[in-house]
């Protein structure tokens, strides 16, 4: 018997009970494979997925840091 995973709820819907967004539901993938291709139901999001800032890039320059220093050339 396949395993069952835990699902983020996208959309209100109902199943074997009302899920309100926001919700977590257990099920069989197979068993609600068509809510996930119509954007009801994905699998939560791990660490692993969550995007990697690249901590090397420069910080912005302030704009009114910028400003002061222009006008005090002039």
């Amino acid at each position: 018997m396949a395993e069952t995973k835990k699902f983020e709820v996208l959309r209100f819907h109902e199943g074997d009970r009302t899920y309100r967004a926001g919700d977590t539901r257990e099920a069989r993938q197979v068993d609600v494979q068509h809510l996930i291709d119509r954007g009801v139901l994905r699998e939560p999001k791990t660490k692993a997925e969550t995007p990697v800032l690249n901590k090397a890039e420069p910080a912005p320059a302030n704009k009114a840091e910028t400003g002061a220093r222009l006008s005090r050339k002039g």
